[in-house]
């Protein structure tokens, strides 16, 4: 009997910042995987929304106050992966043009590589200023996303399940990633991340 695949929600969530400081004030994520409750209605898991808000959310209010100068009230924010069509994505995303703003990770090992900043139509000085802002808020993204190495193919939950011999190394799988979450309690949702990039609309 052929299994029905699970049904793939993707959602919209906001935040208003918390801080005192910054002119930053609110960030909208479009994108986030939710599911849906047995009354019909679609939600965002709380470690899934705690998630985006300690990796994305509060890192960029925070940032927004160490940049005074800055006056970007609004962030629009699309979770992107750049090695899949649209119609594979689920959920739509802005069409990238030659005059947005790519911004390439400084960090080589983040899961996070790159950001686009959704054209503004400034020139000059005033772009010269806009891009510098953007790099500097948009920069310490990057180190977030940072994960453990990945545990060879071979040594997989279903490798394991699936092979007796390598059942014998599931205890030493299980220190490894006991060892990862304590240092990181994100780290397997990093290891597993269903994007590599942002596109960002500033406001």
């Amino acid at each position: 009997m052929s299994r029905i695949p699970a049904e793939k929600i993707y959602l919209e969530i906001g935040f208003r910042s918390p801080e005192t400081y910054g002119n930053l004030k609110t960030i909208e994520l479009l994108g986030v995987p939710g599911e849906r409750l047995n009354n019909g209605e679609c939600v965002v898991g709380n470690k899934t929304k705690n998630f985006f808000d300690t990796l994305i959310v509060r890192e960029l209010f925070r940032q927004s106050r160490f940049l005074p100068n800055c006056n970007f009230e609004y962030l629009k924010i699309w979770l992107y992966d750049t090695e899949i069509g649209n119609n594979e994505r689920g959920y739509s995303v802005p069409t990238l043009d030659r005059g947005d703003l790519e911004i390439e990770s400084n960090i080589p090992d983040s899961k996070l590589e790159r950001i686009y900043v959704l054209d503004n139509e400034l020139t000059g000085e005033e772009y010269e200023s806009w891009k510098r802002d953007a790099e500097n808020l948009l920069n310490p993204l990057f180190r977030k996303f940072m994960a453990p190495p990945e545990l060879p193919s071979l040594l997989s939950e279903e490798s394991i399940a699936n092979n007796p011999l390598i059942q014998l190394f599931k205890p030493i799988v299980e220190v490894i990633d006991k060892t990862n979450e304590t240092i990181d309690k994100y780290a397997k949702m990093k290891q597993s991340l269903f994007f590599n990039a942002l596109i960002i609309q500033i406001d």
